[in-house]
């Protein structure tokens, strides 16, 4: 199976190569936008650039990993974000689907309110966030292709996660760490993530798929609780409260697996 990483340079792209770089049936390339990092298993391909994109040979699947994930981003430039995440997303799927590629498209739950918890797949879509209604747009578009699956996924756990990184310095130098109490994630280890996404690619199944946490919690609880798995003192967690104006945070941000 000759794989393309969209994306390589991300968690869940550099984990994804990880993985199948210990898999002798798996012939993969994993993109970079870096062009010091270019090599003939990691082509060039940066989708704000859509104009240099290297399609230079047939890949039998292509995880979508790339993307402009950050929330604030999309809000305050809504146009640039808009043409990477969806535009440019699209374009560079069609180009794959046509030469026979499955394409995995990583999407989020952002694509639903939070309303309620543990969305279905077949539910409606109703994001309340830019990146959300990006997200839900790319889904349309790909949900065309001939050979498509989507992956939404909430919070993606992962060793090299920044806002970990942030806490433990904290934690470490004994000051204090703000966790929200009024946003809510439903985390799932990016193992699990890498397992869902090797068996969408090796059955090139073909429909809307969700990778999820198995509860919801606040910021604050999981600070808790990832401080009582490292051994870190629980005094030094404060609650905290997002206040971003027109920003409404989800009360449920768990999915439905089945």
């Amino acid at each position: 199976m000759r794989v393309l990483i969209l994306g390589g340079d991300s968690a869940i792209g550099s984990a994804l190569a990880e993985y199948w770089s210990h898999d002798k049936h798996v012939q993969c390339y994993s993109s970079t936008r870096h062009k010091s990092r270019v090599s003939n298993s990691r082509p060039y391909i940066n989708l704000e650039q859509p104009e240099l994109f290297q399609l230079d040979m047939h890949y039998d699947v292509a995880i979508l990993c790339a993307a402009e994930s950050n929330i604030a981003k999309c809000e305050s430039n809504k146009e640039k974000t808009r043409v990477i995440n969806v535009v440019n997303t699209y374009t560079l799927s069609k180009e794959l689907s046509w030469s026979n590629t499955h394409v995995v498209f990583l999407s989020s739950n952002q694509v639903f309110d939070g309303t309620t918890p543990f969305s279905k797949v077949n539910d409606k879509t109703n994001p309340t966030s830019e990146y959300g209604r990006q997200k839900a747009d790319a889904e349309k578009l790909i949900s065309n292709l001939k050979n498509f699956s989507i992956l939404r996924l909430t919070k993606v756990i992962h060793p090299n996660l920044s806002l970990l990184a942030k806490w433990d310095d904290n934690f470490e130098r004994g000051e204090q760490v703000n966790a929200f109490k009024n946003m809510t994630l439903s985390p799932v280890d990016i193992k699990k993530v890498i397992l869902k996404i090797d068996s969408l690619a090796r059955h090139r199944k073909v429909g809307v798929f969700h990778c999820s946490g198995d509860l919801d919690m606040s910021y604050y609880d999981f600070a808790v609780l990832y401080a009582r798995r490292r051994g870190y003192s629980e005094d030094l967690i404060k609650e905290d409260f997002c206040k971003r104006v027109g920003v409404v945070p989800p009360l449920f941000t768990s999915l439905d697996p089945h």
